[in-house]
């Protein structure tokens, strides 16, 4: 039977929350997070873990050399120094681990053995996400926070409830020095980074759709592309679907922020189609975009099936092309493609693929596909998915690590978890950002949206962004015909 879209007033929506079951780790004998049969780079924060209710926990690892750990209680917490100098010796070789425990009752219990491989590739070491309640009742007290992946030190970005409660999305980084975020209600804008300097901008203009939306940077840092979306929701009668969010009309622009112009191409505007999720190619010469024929919504939600399409672009004169092409069809593999990631040595592109439209997060069905630029060969990661909605993924800058956010430990909460890509394209098994204690993410009551890599850390914070936001005039795009 198709499962109807309906519009419900926001005063029910609270009456409309789902439960959900509690964590599975709580239960005796658990491993939280599951640390078993990874890669790992070398250059990463310890892989501290609970044992649900041991007594005491102990680790032997054995590679070049053997290492030895004991908890107190259920917490295994790894010394920094030991850690560090433990995964420098081990660079580019496999850790033997064995875990045993003492239970409840006292009882000495040997978990299967795992390995470790330790990567000699490393991540970059900051990381950014959104922290923000997982249900759209509540969406008015949001924080976007960077993390050093190499130790567990953390600091916000920003935070809305210094900037007027406005949503504040999408802060995004080149890996070269460039990044943007976006600062809605009365006094926002885009906020344009260029290595230290600030400046907020008003991207709407007569001649486009409206602002700013989704979008990505050339990594030279000259360039934007962004989508112009109406974008609404609405939410599901089928009890176990929650929300969905759709654009009723969107378009593709490009911003010189050099020049402060913007700019767009009849190929990528207009009624006909709707585009989004637009992406620089590694070069700069190609915008990878989301795209799909216009279908009146929300009746017809479920129809949207979007392709991978992609269009030239000229970085010396900011011209967008005229000639579409399909990467890869939506429709032919029965999903909608969104979200794509091309990787930084050009070979790959990373998708997000769901049963239909354009916003994955609240689809339990979503999962990452890599698709090779080179020959077309689709990798439906099957080792790296899991059972429920993994999306808004992220490359590290060297193309051997991603990141993304996923839904997968209890439907509800998306977290930041990570896997190695070798340079075929194929992925391991993913791994739950380390925490100094991992219970950080049952007292969080956050989800973790939008997990972005970079390599070195923001030059501002979250009191630059409210000084910007509430005192700071935007500074306006002007419009440039392509022609």
């Amino acid at each position: 039977m198709k499962r109807l879209l309906t519009f419900i007033p926001v005063a029910l929506l609270l009456i409309l929350s789902g439960c959900s079951e509690g964590p599975s780790y709580l239960a005796g004998g658990v491993m939280f997070p599951d640390y078993t049969d990874i890669t790992i780079p070398f250059n990463i924060a310890p892989l501290n873990f609970r044992i649900g209710e041991a007594q005491q926990v102990c680790l032997t690892a054995s590679g070049r050399g053997t290492y030895n750990f004991k908890s107190k209680g259920e917490l295994l917490s790894f010394p920094m120094k030991t850690w560090k100098a433990m995964l420098q010796a081990e660079k580019g070789s496999q850790l033997d681990i064995q875990v045993t425990y003492l239970d409840a009752e006292g009882h000495t219990v040997s978990m299967q053995p795992f390995s470790w491989k330790i990567s000699s590739e490393p991540i970059d070491r900051y990381m950014s996400y959104r922290l923000i309640e997982p249900a759209y009742e509540v969406w008015n007290t949001m924080q976007i926070e960077e993390r050093d992946i190499e130790t567990f030190s953390s600091r916000f970005l920003g935070d809305n409830g210094n900037a007027g409660n406005s949503c504040m999305n999408c802060h995004t980084s080149n890996r070269s020095g460039t990044s943007f975020m976006h600062l809605r209600g009365r006094n926002g804008g885009t906020l344009l980074n260029r290595n230290g300097h600030l400046l907020k901008l008003d991207t709407k203009t007569d001649s486009t759709m409206g602002g700013a939306v989704y979008g990505d940077i050339s990594r030279d840092g000259r360039y934007g592309v962004f989508a112009a979306a109406n974008i609404t929701f609405a939410i599901h009668t089928h009890s176990s679907m929650r929300m969905e969010v759709f654009d009723t009309a969107s378009d593709l622009l490009v911003i010189d922020f050099d020049n402060l112009t913007v700019t767009d191409s009849k190929a990528v505007k207009g009624k006909e189609f709707q585009e989004t999720f637009p992406c620089f190619s590694a070069d700069g010469k190609i915008i990878f975009f989301c795209r799909a024929p216009f279908c009146e919504q929300p009746g017809n939600t479920m129809r949207m099936h979007y392709d991978i399409a992609a269009v030239s672009f000229n970085p010396e004169t900011g011209r967008v092309g005229d000639t579409i092409r399909t990467v890869i069809s939506g429709a032919s593999h029965n999903v909608s493609f969104s979200h794509p990631k091309c990787s930084p040595d050009g070979r790959f592109l990373l998708v997000t693929a769901a049963a239909y439209g354009t916003f994955p997060v609240w689809h339990q069905e979503a999962e990452l596909w890599m698709i090779d630029l080179r020959n077309g060969h689709v990798n439906i990661m099957t080792g790296t998915n899991a059972w429920r909605a993994d999306t808004y993924h992220s490359w590290s800058s060297n193309s051997r690590w991603i990141t993304f956010a996923s839904k997968r430990d209890d439907n509800v909460y998306g977290r930041p978890y990570m896997a190695f890509v070798n340079e075929d394209g194929k992925t391991g098994k993913a791994f739950l950002l380390p925490q100094k204690d991992p219970y950080v993410y049952y007292t969080t009551l956050k989800s973790f949206n939008l997990p972005e890599l970079y390599t070195a850390k923001e030059e501002y914070n979250a009191r630059t962004v409210a000084r910007i936001y509430n005192s700071t005039q935007s500074v306006k795009v002007a419009y440039k015909s392509r022609d």
